[in-house]
Protein backbone atom coordinates (compact mmCIF):
# COMPACT_ATOMS: atom_id res chain seq x y z
CA UNK A 1 0.00 0.00 0.00
CA UNK A 2 2.94 2.92 0.47
CA UNK A 3 5.19 1.98 -2.11
CA UNK A 4 2.48 2.38 -4.39
CA UNK A 5 0.06 5.11 -4.87
CA UNK A 6 -3.84 4.47 -4.18
CA UNK A 7 -5.79 2.91 -6.30
CA UNK A 8 -8.83 4.80 -6.12
CA UNK A 9 -8.74 8.32 -7.62
CA UNK A 10 -7.20 11.29 -5.76
CA UNK A 11 -10.82 13.04 -5.27
CA UNK A 12 -11.74 9.22 -3.33
CA UNK A 13 -8.69 9.62 -1.45
CA UNK A 14 -8.78 13.06 -0.13
CA UNK A 15 -13.05 11.96 0.94
CA UNK A 16 -11.06 9.42 3.07
CA UNK A 17 -9.97 12.41 4.77
CA UNK A 18 -12.98 14.18 4.91
CA UNK A 19 -15.05 11.37 6.29
CA UNK A 20 -12.46 10.02 8.97
CA UNK A 21 -12.44 14.65 10.01
CA UNK A 22 -16.15 14.70 9.92
CA UNK A 23 -15.90 11.19 12.27
CA UNK A 24 -13.66 13.14 14.78
CA UNK A 25 -15.75 16.25 14.68
CA UNK A 26 -19.17 14.28 14.60
CA UNK A 27 -18.18 12.48 18.24
CA UNK A 28 -17.62 16.42 19.76
CA UNK A 29 -21.07 16.66 21.20
CA UNK A 30 -21.42 12.96 22.29
CA UNK A 31 -17.63 12.64 23.84
CA UNK A 32 -18.95 12.79 27.51
CA UNK A 33 -22.07 11.21 26.88
CA UNK A 34 -19.54 7.99 25.32
CA UNK A 35 -16.97 8.90 28.34
CA UNK A 36 -19.68 8.59 31.40
CA UNK A 37 -21.17 5.12 29.59
CA UNK A 38 -17.73 3.77 29.18
CA UNK A 39 -16.73 4.78 32.58
CA UNK A 40 -19.95 3.41 34.19
CA UNK A 41 -20.06 -0.01 32.30
CA UNK A 42 -16.01 -0.55 32.00
CA UNK A 43 -13.98 1.54 33.65
CA UNK A 44 -11.99 4.46 32.80
CA UNK A 45 -8.96 2.50 32.20
CA UNK A 46 -10.85 1.04 28.80
CA UNK A 47 -9.57 4.24 27.24
CA UNK A 48 -5.58 3.43 27.71
CA UNK A 49 -6.61 -0.47 26.88
CA UNK A 50 -8.05 0.81 23.16
CA UNK A 51 -4.45 2.87 22.36
CA UNK A 52 -2.29 0.26 23.44
CA UNK A 53 -4.14 -2.50 21.42
CA UNK A 54 -4.28 -0.41 18.54
CA UNK A 55 -0.32 0.40 18.91
CA UNK A 56 0.16 -3.25 19.02
CA UNK A 57 -1.68 -4.30 16.22
CA UNK A 58 -0.16 -1.26 14.23
CA UNK A 59 3.62 -2.44 15.08
CA UNK A 60 2.65 -6.07 14.35
CA UNK A 61 0.94 -4.95 10.81
CA UNK A 62 4.02 -2.99 10.22
CA UNK A 63 6.60 -6.06 10.79
CA UNK A 64 4.36 -7.97 8.79
CA UNK A 65 4.34 -5.54 6.14
CA UNK A 66 8.57 -5.28 6.17
CA UNK A 67 9.03 -9.34 6.43
CA UNK A 68 6.83 -9.44 3.04
CA UNK A 69 8.86 -6.55 1.11
CA UNK A 70 11.92 -8.36 2.36
CA UNK A 71 13.59 -5.02 3.63
CA UNK A 72 13.74 -5.33 7.49
CA UNK A 73 16.61 -3.43 8.88
CA UNK A 74 17.33 -3.02 12.36
CA UNK A 75 17.06 0.73 12.20
CA UNK A 76 13.57 0.26 10.87
CA UNK A 77 12.60 -2.15 14.11
CA UNK A 78 14.33 0.75 16.35
CA UNK A 79 11.94 3.49 14.74
CA UNK A 80 9.46 1.48 15.58
CA UNK A 81 10.05 0.18 18.69
CA UNK A 82 10.60 4.32 20.12
CA UNK A 83 7.59 5.56 17.74
CA UNK A 84 5.66 2.65 19.67
CA UNK A 85 7.26 3.32 22.97
CA UNK A 86 6.35 7.11 22.88
CA UNK A 87 3.04 6.73 21.92
CA UNK A 88 2.58 4.23 25.33
CA UNK A 89 4.40 6.85 27.22
CA UNK A 90 1.87 9.17 26.43
CA UNK A 91 -1.23 7.37 27.51
CA UNK A 92 0.01 6.05 30.71
CA UNK A 93 1.35 9.59 31.79
CA UNK A 94 -2.92 10.52 30.56
CA UNK A 95 -3.85 7.90 32.97
CA UNK A 96 -5.80 10.40 35.36
CA UNK A 97 -8.05 11.27 31.82
CA UNK A 98 -6.88 8.44 29.35
CA UNK A 99 -10.01 9.26 27.18
CA UNK A 100 -7.73 12.13 26.19
CA UNK A 101 -5.23 9.26 24.99
CA UNK A 102 -8.29 8.45 22.27
CA UNK A 103 -6.51 11.26 20.04
CA UNK A 104 -3.54 9.22 19.23
CA UNK A 105 -5.75 6.64 17.00
CA UNK A 106 -8.25 9.25 15.92
CA UNK A 107 -5.51 11.41 14.42
CA UNK A 108 -2.51 8.49 13.56
CA UNK A 109 -5.71 7.29 11.38
CA UNK A 110 -6.52 10.90 10.32
CA UNK A 111 -2.06 10.99 9.60
CA UNK A 112 -2.30 7.98 7.41
CA UNK A 113 -5.50 8.59 5.14
CA UNK A 114 -3.42 11.97 4.37
CA UNK A 115 -0.28 10.69 3.99
CA UNK A 116 -2.19 8.08 0.89
CA UNK A 117 -3.75 11.11 -0.25
CA UNK A 118 -0.90 13.03 -0.75
CA UNK A 119 1.22 10.24 -2.74
CA UNK A 120 -0.66 10.64 -5.66
CA UNK A 121 1.07 13.89 -6.60
CA UNK A 122 3.98 14.28 -3.53
CA UNK A 123 6.54 11.53 -3.98
CA UNK A 124 9.28 13.13 -2.19
CA UNK A 125 9.74 13.73 1.87
CA UNK A 126 8.22 16.97 1.99
CA UNK A 127 4.86 14.46 2.17
CA UNK A 128 5.16 13.91 5.79
CA UNK A 129 5.70 17.65 6.76
CA UNK A 130 2.89 18.21 4.62
CA UNK A 131 0.86 15.46 5.96
CA UNK A 132 1.45 16.59 9.84
CA UNK A 133 0.47 20.50 8.75
CA UNK A 134 -2.94 19.38 6.97
CA UNK A 135 -3.68 17.40 9.87
CA UNK A 136 -2.89 19.94 12.89
CA UNK A 137 -5.22 22.09 11.16
CA UNK A 138 -7.75 19.27 11.07
CA UNK A 139 -7.10 19.19 14.56
CA UNK A 140 -7.25 22.97 15.17
CA UNK A 141 -11.10 22.70 13.56
CA UNK A 142 -11.54 19.94 15.47
CA UNK A 143 -10.53 22.51 18.89
CA UNK A 144 -12.63 24.98 17.23
CA UNK A 145 -15.85 22.95 17.25
CA UNK A 146 -15.35 21.91 20.60
CA UNK A 147 -14.67 25.73 22.13
CA UNK A 148 -18.01 26.63 19.74
CA UNK A 149 -19.89 23.67 21.53
CA UNK A 150 -21.65 23.89 25.12
CA UNK A 151 -19.59 22.43 28.11
CA UNK A 152 -16.60 21.50 25.28
CA UNK A 153 -13.18 23.48 25.65
CA UNK A 154 -10.93 24.42 23.43
CA UNK A 155 -7.21 23.28 24.73
CA UNK A 156 -3.72 23.95 23.27
CA UNK A 157 -2.70 20.73 25.05
CA UNK A 158 -5.02 18.71 22.96
CA UNK A 159 -3.88 20.30 19.70
CA UNK A 160 -0.21 19.17 20.35
CA UNK A 161 -1.35 15.63 21.09
CA UNK A 162 -2.88 15.66 17.80
CA UNK A 163 -0.13 16.81 16.46
CA UNK A 164 1.89 14.50 17.79
CA UNK A 165 -0.18 11.46 16.64
CA UNK A 166 0.26 12.85 13.36
CA UNK A 167 3.85 13.85 13.68
CA UNK A 168 4.87 9.99 15.19
CA UNK A 169 2.63 8.41 12.63
CA UNK A 170 4.59 10.40 9.69
CA UNK A 171 7.77 9.35 11.33
CA UNK A 172 7.18 5.76 11.30
CA UNK A 173 6.25 5.83 7.49
CA UNK A 174 9.11 7.60 6.81
CA UNK A 175 12.05 6.22 9.04
CA UNK A 176 10.01 2.73 10.28
CA UNK A 177 8.09 1.81 6.87
CA UNK A 178 10.80 3.77 4.19
CA UNK A 179 8.04 4.07 1.05
CA UNK A 180 10.25 3.01 -2.06
CA UNK A 181 8.26 5.55 -3.83
CA UNK A 182 9.35 8.57 -1.47
CA UNK A 183 12.46 9.69 -3.16
CA UNK A 184 15.24 12.08 -1.14
CA UNK A 185 14.82 15.21 -3.00
CA UNK A 186 12.53 17.79 -2.73
CA UNK A 187 10.91 20.04 -5.46
CA UNK A 188 11.29 23.65 -5.42
CA UNK A 189 7.67 23.52 -6.14
CA UNK A 190 6.91 20.96 -3.05
CA UNK A 191 8.40 23.37 -1.10
CA UNK A 192 6.17 26.65 -1.95
CA UNK A 193 3.37 24.36 -1.45
CA UNK A 194 4.77 23.15 1.92
CA UNK A 195 5.59 26.86 2.53
CA UNK A 196 1.44 27.76 1.91
CA UNK A 197 0.06 24.96 3.73
CA UNK A 198 2.37 26.12 6.79
CA UNK A 199 1.08 29.71 6.46
CA UNK A 200 -2.42 29.03 6.91
CA UNK A 201 -1.86 26.75 10.05
CA UNK A 202 -0.12 29.64 11.34
CA UNK A 203 -2.87 31.90 10.50
CA UNK A 204 -5.30 29.54 11.96
CA UNK A 205 -3.48 29.26 14.78
CA UNK A 206 -2.87 32.98 14.78
CA UNK A 207 -6.73 33.11 14.83
CA UNK A 208 -7.07 31.14 17.90
CA UNK A 209 -4.68 32.46 20.10
CA UNK A 210 -6.21 36.54 19.23
CA UNK A 211 -9.49 35.17 19.83
CA UNK A 212 -9.88 36.44 23.23
CA UNK A 213 -12.90 37.36 25.26
CA UNK A 214 -12.81 41.13 24.02
CA UNK A 215 -12.79 39.92 20.67
CA UNK A 216 -15.65 37.41 20.88
CA UNK A 217 -17.61 40.02 22.27
CA UNK A 218 -17.28 42.49 19.23
CA UNK A 219 -18.42 40.13 16.95
CA UNK A 220 -20.75 38.90 18.91
CA UNK A 221 -22.64 42.24 18.74
CA UNK A 222 -21.98 42.59 14.91
CA UNK A 223 -22.82 38.72 14.29
CA UNK A 224 -26.30 38.18 16.30
CA UNK A 225 -26.03 34.78 15.06
CA UNK A 226 -22.63 33.91 17.52
CA UNK A 227 -24.25 35.47 20.63
CA UNK A 228 -24.29 32.13 21.64
CA UNK A 229 -20.29 32.34 22.19
CA UNK A 230 -20.76 35.32 24.44
CA UNK A 231 -22.32 32.82 26.67
CA UNK A 232 -19.92 30.02 26.67
CA UNK A 233 -18.23 29.11 30.17
CA UNK A 234 -15.27 27.90 27.96
CA UNK A 235 -12.90 30.85 26.29
CA UNK A 236 -10.45 30.07 22.94
CA UNK A 237 -7.29 31.80 24.88
CA UNK A 238 -7.03 34.53 27.38
CA UNK A 239 -4.35 36.87 28.12
CA UNK A 240 -3.96 38.39 31.87
CA UNK A 241 -2.03 39.29 34.85
CA UNK A 242 0.15 37.22 37.17
CA UNK A 243 -0.63 38.22 41.17
CA UNK A 244 2.38 36.95 43.30
CA UNK A 245 1.80 37.77 46.99
CA UNK A 246 3.93 36.83 49.51
CA UNK A 247 1.11 36.14 52.11
CA UNK A 248 -0.85 34.51 49.55
CA UNK A 249 0.77 32.80 47.46
CA UNK A 250 -0.26 33.43 43.60
CA UNK A 251 -2.99 33.91 41.57
CA UNK A 252 -4.13 35.18 37.73
CA UNK A 253 -6.70 38.00 36.68
CA UNK A 254 -7.54 38.67 33.77
CA UNK A 255 -7.91 42.34 34.94
CA UNK A 256 -4.71 44.36 35.94
CA UNK A 257 -4.25 45.29 39.37
CA UNK A 258 -5.63 48.93 38.73
CA UNK A 259 -8.76 47.25 36.91
CA UNK A 260 -9.69 45.33 39.42
CA UNK A 261 -9.10 47.66 42.19
CA UNK A 262 -11.47 50.32 40.23
CA UNK A 263 -13.97 47.71 39.38
CA UNK A 264 -14.09 46.45 43.38
CA UNK A 265 -14.63 50.46 44.35
CA UNK A 266 -16.93 51.18 41.56
CA UNK A 267 -19.09 48.60 41.45
CA UNK A 268 -18.80 46.92 45.60
CA UNK A 269 -23.18 47.30 46.00
CA UNK A 270 -24.19 45.99 43.09
CA UNK A 271 -21.22 43.03 42.84
CA UNK A 272 -22.15 41.85 46.35
CA UNK A 273 -25.63 41.97 45.66
CA UNK A 274 -25.45 39.87 42.63
CA UNK A 275 -23.30 37.46 44.42
CA UNK A 276 -25.76 37.11 47.50
CA UNK A 277 -28.07 35.86 44.88
CA UNK A 278 -26.35 33.35 43.61
CA UNK A 279 -24.89 32.05 47.21
CA UNK A 280 -26.93 28.90 46.74
CA UNK A 281 -24.02 25.90 45.55
CA UNK A 282 -26.92 25.05 43.42
CA UNK A 283 -27.67 28.33 41.42
CA UNK A 284 -23.63 27.88 40.56
CA UNK A 285 -23.97 26.60 37.51
CA UNK A 286 -26.57 29.24 36.29
CA UNK A 287 -24.40 31.94 37.83
CA UNK A 288 -21.13 30.99 35.34
CA UNK A 289 -23.80 30.52 32.55
CA UNK A 290 -24.83 34.16 33.09
CA UNK A 291 -21.88 35.57 34.45
CA UNK A 292 -18.85 34.76 31.60
CA UNK A 293 -15.83 35.63 31.44
CA UNK A 294 -16.15 37.75 28.56
CA UNK A 295 -19.63 39.31 30.05
CA UNK A 296 -18.31 40.07 33.26
CA UNK A 297 -14.80 38.44 34.25
CA UNK A 298 -14.97 40.46 37.88
CA UNK A 299 -17.89 38.70 38.86
CA UNK A 300 -16.77 35.79 37.19
CA UNK A 301 -13.55 35.66 38.94
CA UNK A 302 -14.96 36.62 42.28
CA UNK A 303 -17.48 33.57 42.73
CA UNK A 304 -15.54 31.44 41.77
CA UNK A 305 -12.97 32.34 44.04
CA UNK A 306 -15.62 32.25 46.41
CA UNK A 307 -16.92 28.38 45.56
CA UNK A 308 -12.86 27.42 45.85
CA UNK A 309 -12.92 28.33 49.43
CA UNK A 310 -16.16 27.07 50.63
CA UNK A 311 -15.86 23.95 48.84
CA UNK A 312 -12.48 23.23 50.17
CA UNK A 313 -13.83 23.88 53.67
CA UNK A 314 -16.53 20.89 53.21
CA UNK A 315 -13.53 18.44 51.74
CA UNK A 316 -11.98 19.60 54.88
CA UNK A 317 -15.16 18.55 56.95
CA UNK A 318 -15.27 15.31 55.44
CA UNK A 319 -11.42 14.53 55.84
CA UNK A 320 -10.92 15.26 59.35
CA UNK A 321 -9.70 12.07 60.28
CA UNK A 322 -6.64 12.44 57.33
CA UNK A 323 -4.84 15.67 59.19
CA UNK A 324 -2.52 15.86 55.92
CA UNK A 325 -5.66 16.11 53.53
CA UNK A 326 -7.45 18.34 56.36
CA UNK A 327 -4.67 20.57 56.58
CA UNK A 328 -4.35 21.20 53.09
CA UNK A 329 -8.37 21.85 52.35
CA UNK A 330 -8.18 24.27 54.93
CA UNK A 331 -4.88 26.48 53.73
CA UNK A 332 -6.44 26.70 49.79
CA UNK A 333 -9.89 28.11 52.27
CA UNK A 334 -7.86 30.17 54.02
CA UNK A 335 -6.00 31.42 51.13
CA UNK A 336 -8.83 31.79 48.67
CA UNK A 337 -10.38 34.03 51.67
CA UNK A 338 -7.52 36.01 51.60
CA UNK A 339 -7.53 36.70 48.37
CA UNK A 340 -11.70 38.00 48.35
CA UNK A 341 -10.06 40.12 51.65
CA UNK A 342 -7.35 41.83 49.87
CA UNK A 343 -8.21 42.24 46.48
CA UNK A 344 -11.64 42.26 46.40
CA UNK A 345 -12.23 43.68 49.62
CA UNK A 346 -15.31 46.29 49.00
CA UNK A 347 -17.47 43.69 47.13
CA UNK A 348 -16.48 41.11 49.89
CA UNK A 349 -17.26 42.89 52.99
CA UNK A 350 -20.57 43.57 51.41
CA UNK A 351 -21.35 40.27 50.95
CA UNK A 352 -22.81 37.03 52.60
CA UNK A 353 -20.03 35.60 51.91
CA UNK A 354 -17.79 37.04 54.73
CA UNK A 355 -16.73 34.08 57.03
CA UNK A 356 -17.93 34.57 61.09
CA UNK A 357 -14.87 35.64 63.41
CA UNK A 358 -14.36 32.20 65.27
CA UNK A 359 -14.34 29.94 61.79
CA UNK A 360 -11.96 32.84 60.29
CA UNK A 361 -9.62 32.63 63.18
CA UNK A 362 -9.56 28.54 62.98
CA UNK A 363 -8.55 28.38 59.23
CA UNK A 364 -5.38 31.19 60.20
CA UNK A 365 -4.29 28.64 63.00
CA UNK A 366 -4.56 25.60 61.13
CA UNK A 367 -3.69 26.92 57.31
CA UNK A 368 -0.17 25.64 56.98
CA UNK A 369 1.46 29.24 55.96
CA UNK A 370 4.53 27.33 55.19
CA UNK A 371 3.50 26.58 51.88
CA UNK A 372 3.30 28.43 48.97
CA UNK A 373 0.05 28.73 47.06
CA UNK A 374 -1.09 28.87 43.53
CA UNK A 375 -4.63 29.39 43.45
CA UNK A 376 -6.24 27.14 40.23
CA UNK A 377 -8.76 29.88 39.87
CA UNK A 378 -8.41 31.06 36.07
CA UNK A 379 -5.38 28.61 35.66
CA UNK A 380 -5.56 28.80 32.38
CA UNK A 381 -5.27 32.71 31.67
CA UNK A 382 -1.90 33.33 29.55
CA UNK A 383 0.59 35.76 31.37
CA UNK A 384 4.10 35.54 30.03
CA UNK A 385 3.38 36.44 26.89
CA UNK A 386 0.77 39.46 25.51
CA UNK A 387 -1.36 40.01 22.55
CA UNK A 388 1.35 42.15 20.77
CA UNK A 389 4.37 39.75 21.02
CA UNK A 390 1.71 37.17 19.44
CA UNK A 391 1.28 39.09 16.62
CA UNK A 392 4.97 40.18 16.00
CA UNK A 393 5.96 36.19 15.98
CA UNK A 394 3.24 35.48 13.55
CA UNK A 395 4.10 38.77 10.89
CA UNK A 396 8.09 37.54 11.70
CA UNK A 397 6.79 33.72 10.72
CA UNK A 398 4.62 34.77 7.95
CA UNK A 399 7.21 36.93 6.36
CA UNK A 400 9.79 33.97 6.68
CA UNK A 401 7.58 31.70 5.13
CA UNK A 402 7.07 34.51 2.38
CA UNK A 403 10.76 34.70 1.59
CA UNK A 404 10.63 30.50 1.60
CA UNK A 405 8.06 30.89 -1.30
CA UNK A 406 10.17 33.43 -2.88
CA UNK A 407 13.27 32.01 -2.93
CA UNK A 408 11.96 29.11 -4.16
CA UNK A 409 9.83 30.37 -6.99
CA UNK A 410 12.61 31.70 -8.58
CA UNK A 411 14.69 28.07 -8.24
CA UNK A 412 11.64 26.73 -9.89
CA UNK A 413 12.14 29.54 -12.57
Amino acid sequence: MLNNPPKEKESASWLYVILCSLVIFATIPLARTMQKFVRAHWGKEIFSYIVFAVVILAVIASLIYLRRLRVASRSRYIWLAVISTIFIGYTLRLSRNPEEALHFVEYGVLGLLVYRALTHKVRNKSIYFMAAVIGVMVGMMDEAIQWATPKRYWGLDDIWLNFLAIALIQTAIAKGLSPSIISEKIAPKNIRRLSILTAAAVLFLGACLLNTPARVAWYTQRIPALQFLIENESMMFEYGHYYQDPEIGHFRSRLSPAELRRTDEQRAIEAAAILDQYRNDATYSDFLEKYTPVSDPFLHEARVHLFRRDRYMQEAEENKENEKIYRDRIMVAYRENRIMEKYFKNTFKRSNFVLPAEQLAYLDENHLPELHYGSAVSWQLVTKINEVQIMVGLFVVLLGLAVVYWYFGREEN
